[in-house]
């Protein structure tokens, strides 16, 4: 499971979906500690185009669709398909009606809403649903996931990075990290003598876990403006740390509900609310990130010596 919650959500009426407060969905989720992404299809052939629908975590539907027939048959066609996403059908029509047909054509996993409250019902089947998966196997996998895509959006900032930094202040970058990773080498030897004998930005980045590709990215932004054009926190501390806690801890439930993690003489109490604020906490950072990597794009060619000076962050 990712950080994104996808809605797939099918209405012959556009009109229709662009009256409706999207927004203030899009911020529900993301207060769940989730990035929303709403898309709209309003044809059969665009809906069928996005089969299986795994890629989807719900499925809205109007349950009156012109010229395709009723809602519940097109998706009757769906399940038949052996597709098990949750659905929501929407109407005018009554939410009695809508049961009614769902019971009579025997179909699982369907949630009802009237028109006039789906905004509602989606945000109460999303909330109840992500509680069902959200234990903390999952949240486990999750971080993991999501810190290992943070660890790629580092490497491309930091090979991004890498020409636009000058000749000489470049080998004072490598120089540094490999003194300091020969100080703390865990049977790396080899390797970091290879890279001292022809240092580069891939065998830097072949050489880093997560702590060195982010006290690699604090290094270069020294060198280069563009690395500290978003203001970014403690990274160690509010992902890194929670990271390795539940990668390695061992997980006590306590009696309050919390569960806690040990993990070389340290503890990390976790709980609901401790799992939403640091899911939030990873799409800051992705967006932060995002944000950089947009920012070196736009540096048209490698800095020169001159240039790299003007770049230059004070120390």
């Amino acid at each position: 499971m990712k950080l994104t919650y996808k809605i797939l959500w099918f209405d012959d009426n556009a009109e229709f979906f662009d009256s409706l407060d999207i927004e203030q969905l899009e911020r529900r989720v993301s207060e769940w500690g989730f990035m929303p992404e709403c898309k709209l299809v309003t044809t059969s052939d665009d809906f069928n185009s996005q089969a299986p629908y795994s890629d989807f975590d719900l499925l809205v539907v109007d349950y009156n669709l012109e010229g395709i027939g009723e809602g519940q048959d097109f998706i009757r066609s769906v399940r038949d398909q052996k597709v098990f996403t949750e659905v929501i059908f929407y109407s005018s029509n009554s939410v009695e009606e809508l049961w009614n047909e769902v019971r009579e054509k025997k179909l699982e996993g369907i949630f009802v809403a009237n028109r006039g409250n789906v905004i509602e019902r989606i945000l109460s089947v999303g909330q109840q649903s992500l509680r069902k998966v959200l234990d903390v196997d999952n949240m486990r996998g999750i971080v993991m996931a999501e810190v290992g895509d943070l660890d790629l959006a580092i490497a491309r900032v930091l090979r991004s990075a890498a020409p636009h930094i000058g000749e000489e202040q470049r080998s004072e970058w490598f120089d540094t990290f490999y003194r300091r990773s020969c100080e703390h080498q865990h049977g790396h030897t080899e390797r970091l003598e290879a890279f001292r004998g022809a240092p580069s930005i891939e065998g830097l980045l072949d050489l880093c876990d997560s702590n060195k590709l982010w006290q690699n990215f604090n290094r270069a932004k020294k060198l280069i403006g563009a690395l500290g054009v978003v203001s970014l926190g403690n990274y160690e501390q509010e992902i890194l740390g929670p990271r390795n806690h539940l990668a390695h801890g061992v997980a006590t439930k306590m009696d309050n509900g919390e569960i806690v993690f040990s993990h070389r003489g340290k503890n990390y109490s976790f709980n609901e609310t401790v799992g939403i604020a640091l899911r939030q906490q990873i799409i800051v950072y992705k967006g932060a990130f995002s944000t950089i990597e947009t920012a070196l794009s736009s540096l048209a060619t490698p800095a020169s010596t001159e240039t790299q000076a003007d770049e230059a962050t004070p120390t």
